[in-house]
């Protein structure tokens, strides 16, 4: 049984998490097996984004596969190599140059929240749960992921997840920027797919020079706005504007020349 698995449905790579027995919890070769499915998801010259989701309804992560931590933590030096992978993972998400859209229906618990701040967007179904709860282990965050939960919700809502390790209801969790939409269930699979059908129907070169532009504008980091400078002008000569240009004079969908990969295998 694939308990991570890498599904194209057309231009969406779909990252499905199929671990029901444990909620969807992450083992660490589930860890260690998700920056191979990015690169994957990658390499399909079709994909246009990602997403991260639960294989079946009401799931989504809920963490680290707490029945791994005695072996782990009891040798040492394996905590550093367990710290690690789970960053690899999560970088895999962060770092990716194509959107990455968070479905989460149901728990996102410790590390399923990191991964789902890596993500660029976070749809909720309304029994969608979030905790982090590592103080009550006795351990805190990597700061990388200190970081990104902090960009996404802000330091006061992000110290009171932490610090509190209270559960969020969805709710909750949208009041505090940690998700952008929430959908009652009989809405939310339909919601999410517009959402995704919308960022697919966008042109690649486009999304890809503004997660770019994005990504350098959080960092403040002057050579990566240069660039995003350098891939925002060059954008009004290329193919994609030329044509997404005409397409709106012309009141028609646009036939973007970066989605010259739609074609099926």
């Amino acid at each position: 049984m694939e308990l991570l698995a890498l599904r194209q449905d057309g231009p969406v790579a779909r990252i499905m998490i199929d671990h029901p027995a444990r909620r969807n919890a992450f083992s660490r070769a589930m860890w260690r097996e998700l920056p191979g499915l990015v690169r994957s998801a990658l390499a399909d010259p079709r994909t246009r984004l990602l997403t991260l989701q639960g294989a079946q309804a009401g799931l989504f992560a809920a963490g680290a596969d707490i029945r791994e931590f005695e072996q782990t933590y009891s040798v040492p030096g394996e905590a550093v190599v367990a710290a690690r992978e789970v960053q690899d993972a999560v970088d895999a998400l962060a770092h990716c140059p194509l959107p990455v859209v968070a479905l989460i229906d149901g728990p996102c618990v410790g590390g399923g929240v990191s991964l789902a701040t890596a993500c660029d967007v976070r749809i909720a179904s309304v029994q969608a749960r979030f905790a982090v709860t590592p103080a009550r282990l006795g351990l805190s965050y990597h700061p990388d992921q200190l970081r990104l939960l902090v960009q996404v919700c802000g330091l006061a809502a992000a110290s009171e997840l932490l610090l509190g390790g209270q559960l969020w209801t969805a709710e909750r969790a949208l009041q505090a920027g940690l998700v952008n939409q929430v959908w009652p269930l009989h809405a939310f699979a339909e919601q999410a797919g517009l959402l995704v059908q919308a960022i697919a129907a966008n042109s690649l070169d486009a999304t890809r020079a503004l997660k770019h532009g994005l990504r350098a504008v959080v960092a403040q980091d002057p050579e990566g706005l240069a660039q995003a400078e350098q891939a925002f002008l060059a954008l009004f000569e290329g193919p994609d504007f030329i044509e997404g240009r005409d397409a709106f004079l012309q009141r028609r969908p646009a036939r973007f020349p970066s989605h010259a990969a739609d074609v099926a295998p």
